[in-house]
């Protein structure tokens, strides 16, 4: 095949999608105030996230000297995202919370009897669903093309934020790692996923 510039120009039809277009948004629990209040923050200062990569893991059965392939279980990754922190601390605060009510920091106690319970909105359970959505360039941003649901979602490690007085001339960052059960694509504006 010749090298064609206006084959694969053509083959972008809607100019290809880009990373900085998308957005995240969290169920915080029912028992958590301060995540309910940082929700509407977290949407716009979660700035560094990702759609799941999807694997499905194989099983090696030894036979006559070689090995047959059969599909495994799928596994889900955790998930890290980068929050921007703000002179209130309400977004962080409201991690510290959750993490707070799942596991004590001086006991083991759990505000949630240590359950997940299997309506995420519960008051009895600590997890819940999170949903990345892919944003278009076109519609002037307003478009949502893919989205992806993060089921049974919870922070098991909320990272540090450093200090620095030679770092004048930046905003504090902060990572989040999420565990979830699993993943599902969400259909958003008619395309079928």
């Amino acid at each position: 095949m010749a090298f064609d510039l206006n084959q694969f120009r053509n083959a972008l039809l809607h100019g290809g999608a880009r990373p900085s277009q998308f957005e995240m948004e969290i169920t915080w629990p029912v028992n958590i105030p301060s995540g309910i209040i940082a929700g509407s923050n977290f949407r716009f200062l979660c700035r560094v996230s990702k759609i799941p990569e999807a694997t499905i893991g194989k099983i090696d059965i030894p036979y006559f000297g070689r090995k047959l392939r059969f599909a495994g279980d799928r596994e889900f990754g955790d998930l890290t995202v980068t929050v921007i922190n703000d002179e209130d601390y309400k977004v962080r605060h409201a991690f510290e919370d959750w993490m707070r009510a799942i596991t004590g920091h001086s006991t083991t106690v759990s505000q949630y009897n240590g359950g997940i319970a299997t309506d995420t909105v519960s008051a009895l359970s600590y997890a819940t669903e999170g949903i990345v959505t892919q944003l278009s360039r076109n519609d002037r941003g307003t478009g949502q093309q893919h989205a992806y649901r993060f089921v049974g979602m919870w922070p098991s490690s909320l990272g540090e934020v450093a200090l620095d007085w030679a770092n004048y001339d930046a905003i504090e960052e902060f990572t989040v790692q999420f565990q979830y059960q699993w993943w599902e694509p969400v259909q958003t504006l008619g395309f079928a996923l």
